[in-house]
């Protein structure tokens, strides 16, 4: 009987089509990440397709997680909309969003680059996030909050720790904020009144491009700063996005939501 049933199973064997190597479906598990990467997404309230590059980006921090795709959207240039308190108009544009717009010569919406890699399409962003997500990273971010805060300003510290070999280039600290409901044209060509905007860039806290800095294995650049809150901030839905970049692109990039003991009013 054993016999008989280890014939079957050669016969069945036999039977079977042999599979060329180039046809086998090779499953190919996500990278693990130990570097994280920051999309500069340049966007506006006008651009019927931004919603679109937005999907994009959740889509992205859904596969990697939000800590390793780190998102800021910069509303600047002609399709952004500058606020009018007066009027009741929500807009998000900001001078220095519109500094970054014209110094990375944006010209369409919704346009975006992955570490500095460029200035592309967002269709393009997947494979770059992929590409960076690989690489190491020779500093690691860290970002403290006092705890003792005061109702208008947030008391924060940057740590970039060398880790391999000497970094230098400039350390950039924004303020981002999430779940800011205004206007937004949509792909359909309509406008929603309540749209939730996420990650939008609110401040640069250390000017726009930064200060220098360098730092060497085993050592460490600790960074103290005084953030303004602005009156129209929601501090629950604040966030710092601190990042290292030089001229090859963002080394390392972080993010920490500000503190719950701070005091909302």
């Amino acid at each position: 009987m054993k016999n008989s049933i280890l014939l079957l199973g050669l016969l069945m064997l036999a039977a079977c089509d042999p599979i060329a190597e180039e046809d086998r479906l090779i499953y190919e598990a996500p990278p693990s990440v130990n570097r994280s990467v920051l999309i500069e997404d340049f966007t506006g309230q006008r651009c019927v397709n931004c919603p679109n590059a937005a999907d994009e980006i959740h889509a992205l921090q859904q596969e990697y997680g939000e800590d390793a795709v780190i998102a800021v959207g910069i509303h600047g240039g002609p399709m952004a909309v500058y606020p009018v308190p007066e009027r009741g108009i929500v807009g998000l544009a900001t001078e220095t969003g519109d500094a970054y717009n014209d110094y990375w010569k944006v010209e369409q919406w919704p346009m975006g680059m992955v570490n500095r890699q460029g200035v592309t399409e967002f269709s393009k962003w997947k494979g770059t996030v992929r590409q960076e997500l690989q690489k190491e990273s020779p500093v690691a971010i860290m970002i403290d909050f006092d705890s003792k805060q005061m109702s208008k300003q947030a008391a924060a510290q940057i740590h970039v720790e060398g880790r391999k070999g000497a970094t230098n280039g400039k350390l950039q600290v924004w303020v981002v904020e999430d779940s800011i409901s205004a206007i937004q044209l949509m792909p359909d060509g309509t406008a929603n009144a309540k749209y939730l905007h996420q990650h939008v860039f609110r401040a640069a806290v250390n000017g726009i491009w930064g200060e220098d800095i360098s730092v060497t294995e085993g050592t460490t650049d600790k960074h103290s700063y005084t953030i303004n809150m602005e009156d129209v901030w929601v501090k629950k839905n604040l966030s710092v996005v601190a990042f290292v970049h030089n001229d090859q692109g963002v080394i390392q990039v972080a993010r920490q939501k500000l503190l719950e003991e701070i005091q909302q009013e």
